[in-house]
């Protein structure tokens, strides 16, 4: 049996992309901004993840958006996913622009703290739906070509929602 990653994980690797392409040098005193708004989103991102894992299960609720038949198990998490989502990231990302203004600092030079955060939690999200997913429907045994287009969807969704939500940070 593999080892479920952790957001630390996707973090982990999300930074190690930002550094690859090639981040910006920091002075000293503006390292240790930045060290202190990452710590202070970290802690945030790390109180949503245990919100969210403390959940039991994610039921499908009425929407106008949502067809009148029931999806199925699987989407319907997904679908729920989304939700969350679309509500965490946004939340996220003011967080950041607090801690900001807090220390009277522009966004612009710090944005990569929150693109990385933002990045692993979107990675994070499709982990649960693909590991947990399949619990929510017993005739499933693995991921297949409708829970793919699910999870693909999932990603593409929250990546818009993060992309849109980084955009205004500009």
């Amino acid at each position: 049996m593999t080892e479920q990653a952790t957001i630390i994980d996707f973090l982990s690797a999300s930074l190690r992309g930002l550094e690859a392409s090639g981040r910006a040098i920091l002075s000293p005193h503006q390292q240790k901004l930045a060290d202190d708004i990452a710590a202070s989103l970290d802690r945030e991102l790390e109180d949503m993840v245990k919100q969210l894992e403390a959940v039991a299960s994610c039921q499908q609720e009425e929407d106008d958006d949502t067809p009148e038949e029931e999806l199925p198990p699987f989407e319907a998490f997904c679908a729920g996913l989304k939700r969350i989502g679309g509500t965490l990231l946004p939340h996220l990302m003011q967080e950041f622009v607090k801690l900001c203004e807090t220390r009277q600092v522009p966004t612009a030079p710090f944005s990569w703290i929150i693109r990385a955060r933002a990045d692993a939690f979107v990675a994070y999200l499709l982990q649960v739906a693909q590991v947990h997913g399949l619990a929510f429907d017993d005739s499933l045994t693995k991921v297949g070509r409708n829970e793919q287009i699910a999870l693909a969807n999932l990603g593409a969704d929250l990546r818009v929602v993060m992309q849109r939500e980084l955009d205004k940070l500009d």
